[in-house]
């Protein structure tokens, strides 16, 4: 009822009481395994992880009600949507950056934005935050929270993009695969929607590093 692509069929959610951070890893669905060294050391089973690891990570450690576990939830799920669009050619990129990310940067979740791999990044979180925020409005009333925004990204565009009219299916429509950097979210949306194109350039200039 979102007119957006849902996310992949049997997807495989684990849930960890000990852990804060989630994550879309989608490694059930073939992400990272299927690349790279992992993948030749794997030759020829490369089915096995897949039996056992998860797509989606949810972690509830630092959930205190039921409203922030289904606000992380839809978070990941959002980002599962995107998959099922993009596919792991995509992903690989994507997951092996924030990996990088985190240990380049110690812990930080998204680490500067800087990096090879960083637009997908970008264009993903800029995604789930909005629908985050999109999602948790409509079942809980009120108007969108800021979430995400203290981020090198900015969820900022597509929510304002929202109040503007625009629905989450005329966004989702700009998330194709070849749409990994701020750059080409811009263009792809201008290229979609011409009428709209002081909007469109008005929010990425407002919300710029």
């Amino acid at each position: 009822d979102m007119d957006i692509l849902p996310p992949p069929t049997d997807l495989r959610i684990w849930i960890f009481q000990e852990l804060a951070n989630s994550s879309a890893v989608m490694l059930h669905h073939g992400t990272v395994v299927g690349s790279g060294v992992l993948s030749d050391y794997l030759k020829g089973y490369e089915w096995l992880p897949k039996l056992f690891a998860p797509d989606l990570t949810i972690g509830v450690k630092n959930c205190t009600d039921y409203g922030s576990i289904y606000s992380t939830t839809v978070h990941e799920l959002a980002h599962a949507s995107h998959f099922a669009r993009v596919g792991c050619d995509y992903w690989d990129p994507y997951i092996e950056y924030l990996a990088q990310a985190y240990f380049k940067t110690a812990g930080q979740t998204y680490g500067d934005g800087t990096g090879q791999g960083a637009g997908y990044c970008e264009v993903g979180e800029t995604w789930a935050y909005y629908m985050e925020s999109k999602l948790f409005a409509e079942r809980y009333g009120g108007s969108m929270l800021p979430i995400g925004i203290s981020w090198w990204f900015f969820p900022q565009i597509f929510r304002g993009l929202d109040e503007r009219g625009f629905t989450r299916s005329e966004l989702f429509a700009a998330l194709t695969s070849e749409v990994h950097s701020r750059e080409a979210l811009q263009d792809r949306l201008l290229s979609l929607y011409p009428t709209q194109e002081s909007v469109i350039r008005s929010l990425f200039n407002r919300y710029s590093r």
